[in-house]
């Protein structure tokens, strides 16, 4: 596995989303190649892309969320690299959008969904659970995940039957639910944006390309939980384990195993 992580530009968690590959490549004990790169060297030298099998547009703030969440960013990539994406994504690869790279990519490869200011009006940061709705590589045996959000532009919006040939196709990947595992409705804070039809995620070539609002990269460690503490001392009382990692981690297992 050889993955490209972007940065620049108020992209911010370009380090955390390396780490998660590394750790889940120590997990599978395989060695992974991995690079952090700025998008002005990819735009100087995009050929470059076709040495890696998996791309990464991570979290952030890019350009300070200017003329809109991930448009000023995905304009750069649009007029600079939207060629060599193509022939990237025409290749046996993966293709990951977190949050703000979530953004990003929609705007390129799926422009009829928005993603729009929570219903709420204000920034939310918040742990969420979602539910996998379909088989794409990266979420091959989840079920839920417990993960964070943060976002003041994260509500999926479509027309009507943009959204149910997202749901015939298969290309809803997560939707919020509430604390009894059933979607949210719509419901805050189970679904903290207003999001259609609870979606947190979608998926598009063939479910190789991934483009989600939540961060699993937040939620590799048990520890990174804020009720860890609390969860421990259950266990302390009840004499049960503790596991190491937390629910995220999983969507880069699959990765990583998907090229072992």
């Amino acid at each position: 596995m050889n993955v490209i992580v972007l940065s620049g530009y108020g992209l911010n968690c370009e380090e955390e989303t390396l780490f998660a590959f590394q750790e889940a490549g120590r997990y599978l004990n395989t060695n992974i190649s991995g690079k952090i790169v700025h998008i002005k060297e990819l735009l100087s030298n995009p050929k470059q892309l076709a040495s890696f099998n998996t791309m990464v547009i991570p979290g952030g703030f890019s350009y300070g969320d200017d003329t809109g969440a991930g448009n000023a960013y995905a304009l750069r990539l649009i007029h600079g690299l939207n060629e060599h994406i193509r022939d990237f994504m025409a290749r046996d690869t993966l293709l990951l959008g977190i949050c703000n790279g979530c953004q990003i990519l929609l705007r390129i490869l799926c422009p009829s969904v928005a993603l729009v200011s929570n219903d709420v009006g204000m920034y939310q940061c918040r742990w969420v659970t979602v539910k996998a709705s379909n088989n794409s590589v990266w979420l091959d045996g989840i079920d839920k995940m417990y993960i964070p959000v943060a976002h003041g532009e994260g509500k999926f919006y479509a027309a009507e039957d943009v959204l149910q040939n997202l749901e015939t196709q298969g290309d809803i990947a997560l939707r919020y639910v509430n604390s009894d595992g059933e979607y949210a409705e719509g419901e805050f804070p189970y679904n903290p944006n207003g999001s259609a039809r609870d979606i947190a995620a979608i998926t598009c070539n063939n479910g190789r390309a991934l483009l989600m609002m939540p961060h699993p990269e937040r939620a590799i460690f048990f520890t990174q939980r804020y009720d860890w503490t609390d969860i421990v001392h259950g266990h302390q009382n009840t004499k049960g384990a503790v596991e190491k990692y937390a629910d995220g981690f999983q969507i880069f297992v699959n990765a990583v195993r998907y090229f072992s």
